[in-house]
């Protein structure tokens, strides 16, 4: 399976969407008086319109396909290098990343998916958050289109650098803008990929997580998402 993180049109729910106009000003890092819960993006936070994570790690949004030929398109954060969601607008005071997508034929599997990076990268190098201690993984999403959403737990530049195969969990969507709430020993890799200990090699070396429809043995479906909120809870 092969990630591009090159951009792509595509056709969907984000012109009917407020999209926030201009650059949201930066805050402080996004801290949670709560110690059970880390606020890993709540999408409040932007550079140059770009949403960052709630301590200024970057977004983008990469696709695969099995056929290179005809990969999935998608459409975000007009002319960003790499590719970026797009800002939405939830209420008066809340925002969230979003992107269009269309899954392409003739492709036994595809798709596309929203990295966020916990933290900026350091020296050039992506930095690791240790999220071991917590049992579960929450979010909020929008989704029109997709039946299931896939989350995934990555870990680069630590020990693992894996092309793909990292632990991952499907949830089914209902209408409407809903939180989800996922257990962290519930992801799981598929049975061809490099086995990883999910606690030692991956929840303690987190770089990042991604968000993203999937499909295999696929048909033509075009939708949008719109995420919120991603955070770690014991």
């Amino acid at each position: 399976m092969r990630h591009e993180d090159d951009g792509a049109r595509s056709w969907g729910m984000l012109g009917a969407l407020i999209l926030v106009a201009g650059s949201v000003s930066a805050q402080d890092a996004t801290k949670s008086a709560d110690t059970s819960k880390l606020i890993y993006a709540d999408f409040q936070n932007s550079q140059a319109t770009r949403p960052v994570s709630s301590r200024g790690g970057m977004t983008r949004l990469n696709r695969y396909s099995q056929n290179p030929g005809n990969p999935p398109e998608f459409r975000g954060l007009d002319k960003a290098d790499p590719p970026a969601p797009a800002l939405a607008r939830v209420t008066a005071d809340d925002v969230a990343a979003a992107f269009d997508y269309e899954l392409r034929i003739p492709n036994e599997w595809e798709g596309v998916n929203l990295e966020v990076f916990g933290q900026p990268e350091k020296d050039g190098k992506l930095v690791a958050d240790d999220v071991s201690g917590y049992k579960f993984i929450t979010l909020r999403v929008f989704a029109k289109g997709p039946q299931h959403i896939r989350l995934e737990l990555i870990t680069r530049g630590h020990g693992a650098n894996l092309e793909s195969g990292y632990p991952t969990a499907n949830f089914r969507v209902s209408p409407g803008f809903n939180t989800y709430k996922l257990k962290l020993d519930s992801f799981n890799q598929p049975q061809w990929a490099m086995p990883l200990d999910l606690k030692n090699d991956v929840l303690k070396k987190l770089t990042s997580v991604t968000v993203g429809v999937f499909c295999d043995k696929c048909t033509i479906e075009k939708g949008t998402v719109v995420v919120d909120n991603i955070a770690f809870e014991k």
